[in-house]
């Protein structure tokens, strides 16, 4: 009976909500927030205390772009399709948005579940837990303090805020106090990393270039004067037994001691060779010099070899231990070069890496929040991770030459965050403000595998224009990073560390503006986006202009110019990626 009440209901009951004006910088709320409400309380004259609602909605959209850049000349169709179901009873909720993305859903299928809570009111608390999105901060779209939920950026930056952040399976306690005063726990077991594009326009090439960059390292003199000894020592002396030796009793074997070596005898070898073989060829002498090898001559070593290294022919030795140290360094290059990274982005793959079903992976934080006549503000405290993983060169190198896992060299950064913001509104302004401490373990900012600490901030404002409905957004979101002139020195000295940039600065600060207006009783709204990073000399610029056909059935036409100055700039990457499309979208 139920079944048919609901079909019946969804044919002819339906209840759509006044469109409201989209902008850009707006937070709240998903695709498709329009919905058909169903009443299912047993008597209709009950109480509200015991009536319960049944919310059922949902959009379907087809998004088609235009990439003209003669590089590109690529053209992409992506349909969305998604469901919002919504219950409600008196203490209690169940609110779930299911969205199936032809652009993720190959990738990462649990995505399918975009959203799923249940919710009960308990006095003064709220407990809700599920697969969820959290916004802590004042900022509009733009936030240095909301950080419990990743951002997907396989379409860049492109969707609004809330449709990129990924949800996080967490549990949110709130207890809104007598006065205005509320307080927020979270606690999520696990940590959703950032995705980024793994092929097409938006593919970035952070990761190409921490293969290119490491290779060359390695290849280059400054791998000997950087590259620590005792490291070159651990992998040739492994390298020289493993590759010689053979197991006591097979057959074509000789055991012969190696010779002692002096200093002065070790400092003449080592200083005819070139700067790039020198440690190897000192940590080798020195980790093999007296002790026994047994060798195999019938494959690695002829007998004359033998009876070479028998005589102290110590010279002859070197050319072997630069030959195999050479070999190393291209086999470890090689397994860099053939080696995924991209793939410690993909959440829910087997492939994925390293395993973040782990407790050390898990998030917490705490938030209190309150206001004061016009001014509201917080304070918050976030433990986890950071979202976007960081590779130890140094480990990489010496497990690639030793042939080990290189899994085990990238990795997610603790961090604590301390913040706290602001908002007021003064006169026709509406002012906001976030700051935050990024505290990690390198203090001293000299691991180049560890992001040093930083101070992050955002300060906006918008403005509602007394011409049509015009109104003006403005905000400056930039970091600073402490120590910078470590970084700058662990990049002198090849070492490739995670706070480096292009522009060579500690502070990068990005302006972006957005203007939107509305016409023809908000049927038809238009905005324009401009983006400015200050430090990198980059630019986007984003037109949009969305028209309600009929009913809940919408046109939206946009388009992005991307300006890069040079190959400093942020975005030289996607410097071809200007495109335009359309979409078609009917929310139900």
């Amino acid at each position: 009976m139920k079944k048919c009440i609901f079909f019946c209901a969804l044919l002819c009951c339906v209840y759509i909500k006044p469109a409201a004006q989209t902008s850009f910088f707006d937070d709240a709320g998903t695709e498709g927030d329009t919905g058909n409400t169903f009443d299912f309380s047993s008597d209709s004259s009950a109480s509200s205390e015991n009536a319960r609602t049944f919310e059922f909605s949902g959009f379907a959209s087809t998004q088609m772009r235009m990439y003209p850049h003669k590089d590109l000349k690529r053209t992409d169709a992506l349909p969305v399709f998604g469901i919002n179901l919504k219950y409600n009873a008196p203490n209690t909720e169940l609110d779930a948005h299911f969205k199936c993305n032809a652009l993720t859903i190959a990738d990462y299928p649990l995505d399918l579940i975009d959203e799923c809570t249940v919710r009960a009111y308990i006095g003064d608390f709220v407990l809700s837990a599920g697969k969820m999105k959290i916004v802590w901060g004042r900022g509009d779209m733009l936030h240095v303090l909301d950080v419990f939920n990743a951002n997907d950026f396989t379409d860049f930056t492109i969707p609004a805020y809330i449709n990129r952040r990924i949800a996080e399976p967490m549990v949110h306690l709130a207890y809104n106090a007598p006065i205005p005063l509320r307080v927020e726990a979270v606690w999520t077991p696990l940590m959703t990393p950032d995705r980024i594009a793994l092929k097409g326009p938006w593919e970035p090439t952070q990761i190409k270039d921490v293969k290119r960059k490491t290779i060359n390292f390695m290849k280059s003199d400054r791998f000997s004067n950087a590259f620590p000894t005792e490291k070159v020592e651990s992998i040739m002396y492994s390298t020289i037994k493993d590759s010689l030796t053979t197991a006591t009793g097979s057959p074509a074997t000789v055991t012969t001691n190696f010779p002692e070596l002096s200093d002065v005898e070790i400092n003449e070898i080592v200083n005819k060779r070139p700067l790039i073989e020198r440690p190897a060829v000192r940590a080798t002498l020195m980790a093999l010099s007296g002790k026994p090898i047994t060798f195999d001559i019938s494959g690695v070593l002829t007998e004359e070899k033998i009876d070479k290294i028998a005589k102290a022919e110590s010279k002859k030795y070197t050319k072997l231990v630069r030959e195999e140290f050479e070999k190393q360094i291209s086999r470890g290059a090689k397994i860099i070069e053939d080696f995924r990274f991209d793939e410690c982005v993909k959440i829910g793959m087997n492939a994925f890496m390293p395993d973040m079903n782990q407790i050390k992976y898990g998030q917490y934080g705490l938030r209190l929040s309150g206001s004061a006549g016009p001014v509201d503000m917080a304070g918050q405290y976030y433990y986890g991770r950071y979202k976007t993983p960081s590779v130890n060169t140094e480990k990489l190198i010496s497990e690639a030459m030793a042939g080990g896992n290189i899994r085990d060299c990238v990795y997610y950064d603790p961090v604590h965050i301390f913040g706290a913001d602001l908002a007021a509104a003064i006169a026709m302004f509406n002012l906001k403000s976030e700051a935050a401490y990024y505290m990690t373990y390198d203090f001293k900012g000299t691991d180049p595998a560890v992001h040093n600490n930083s101070v992050q901030w955002l300060l906006g404002f918008d403005v509602d224009i007394p011409l049509n409905n015009i109104n003006l957004n403005v905000q400056n979101i930039g970091s600073y990073i402490i120590g910078f002139k470590n970084v700058k020195q662990n990049n002198a000295d090849g070492k490739f560390d995670m706070d480096w940039n292009a522009a060579e600065k500690p502070t990068n600060n990005k302006i972006v503006c957005n203007i939107s207006d509305s016409w023809l009783h908000e049927t038809l709204t238009d905005s324009l986006t401009v983006i400015w990073g200050i430090e990198h000399n980059d630019a986007v610029i984003m037109p949009r202009i969305k028209y309600k056909i009929k009913d809940e059935f919408y046109i939206e036409g946009m388009g992005a110019y991307i300006y890069a100055k040079d190959k400093k700039s942020e975005f030289s990457a996607w410097k071809n990626n200007h495109f335009v499309q359309v979409c078609f979208e009917y929310k139900f």
